[in-house]
């Protein structure tokens, strides 16, 4: 969060910005997102995309895996 805060946090959209009007560059850190079909930079794993409600959430399927109970 420190890292994300320093470099202006993660702006996708014109309406995110500082009260300069400027963009945060965290999203030059991101390691997964955005990054479906590629590999993951730590284990090389294809990263994936799970969509649900018109979003999407990126992860690598061996350093993030699904939980094994999703209703806990």
């Amino acid at each position: 969060m420190t890292e994300a805060l320093a470099a202006g946090g993660t702006s996708f959209d014109a309406l995110y910005v500082n009260v300069n009007g400027q963009s945060g560059y965290f999203d030059r850190a991101l390691a997964v997102y955005g990054q479906e079909g590629r590999a993951c930079r730590r284990c090389g794993s294809v990263i994936r995309r799970d969509p649900f409600m018109n979003r999407s959430s990126y992860s690598c399927p061996k350093c993030q895996p699904m939980p094994k109970n999703p209703h806990i």
